[in-house]
């Protein structure tokens, strides 16, 4: 069936509950495949034939349908090895967090580089894992205010604001946390404070 082609990868699973359909999977020269049989007690579906499905190695990237169902039925390492095969790049086959590692010494065009290969190192390439990283290796100190801005924002747009800018940005956030304090503490007075009770008369008792 496959004959004249190298067949790369081929796994043929069963779909998890509450599915009962059965999936093959096929990397081979230049595309990836997907067949499935549908399994079901219903009369009208027995007579189904597999439906199956041709992927280029330009367009798989690019086919999330096709992702997600590999990675929903034979998991997310299988997917990382099809992304492997069809980048021709066995770095998306490591661990991210080790490609993460790797990529923090890279040179920023080197990392734009990188991250255009396929979506994996795309998304490697974006994480704030990354940019932290190389925030932190390019920067002497890290704030307790710089984090905060980076955790609301992003490390990589902290990373790309420039020294002004995120001064201006550190001191609008400690403004804003300042008038949040006092709002909550004026807040939290006015609680506090003794009512009287409605309608108490005072009686003065005079000596005749």
């Amino acid at each position: 069936m496959n004959r004249g082609h190298h067949i790369y990868l081929e796994k043929t699973g069963q779909a998890p509950s509450p599915s009962k359909d059965f999936h093959q999977l096929i990397v081979q020269d230049h595309e990836v495949i997907w067949r499935t049989w549908k399994i079901s007690l219903r009369k009208d579906l027995k007579a189904i034939p597999p439906s199956q499905k041709k992927i280029s190695w330009e367009d798989f990237d690019y086919d999330d349908i096709a992702q997600l169902d590999i990675a929903r039925v034979f998991g997310e390492d299988t997917l990382r090895l099809v992304h492997g095969l069809v980048c021709g790049d066995w770095l998306v086959r490591l661990p991210e967090s080790v490609v993460v590692h790797i990529a923090s010494y890279l040179d920023l065009v080197d990392i734009a580089r990188l991250g255009s290969l396929c979506k994996f190192l795309r998304k490697v390439c974006s994480s704030n894992e990354l940019w932290e990283k190389i925030y932190r290796k390019h920067c002497d100190t890290v704030t307790k205010e710089i984090q905060e801005l980076a955790h609301e924002v992003g490390w990589k747009k902290t990373f790309f604001t420039n020294r002004l800018q995120l001064q201006v940005q550190v001191r609008r956030r400690k403004e804003k946390n300042s008038a949040d304090l006092k709002l909550r503490a004026a807040q939290l007075a006015h609680r506090e404070e003794p009512v009287k009770p409605a309608g108490t008369a005072f009686l003065t008792q005079t000596n005749d």
